[in-house]
């Protein structure tokens, strides 16, 4: 029979935060994206292929179609 290695396991490095993807430069100025409107400033809603949501409080914003074409 084959023996057990003992001891510690290996750290599993995280995934790091992007906490800045959801911010813009335009000028001077740092601009925030779009926050959820239920849970206030603070928590930021995920852009999806058609639609925002918030991971919180599941609030859902669908785009429209010709939103969709103007933003990208």
């Amino acid at each position: 029979m084959a023996e057990k290695k003992k001891g510690k396991k290996k750290k599993k490095n995280k995934k790091s935060s992007q906490r800045w993807s959801h911010y813009r430069i335009e000028g001077d100025k740092v601009v925030a994206e779009r926050f959820c409107s239920r849970c206030g400033p603070g928590i930021f809603l995920a852009r999806h292929k058609d639609r925002l949501y918030c991971g919180k409080c599941h609030y859902t914003e669908f785009i429209k179609t010709s939103e969709k074409t103007s933003k990208k």
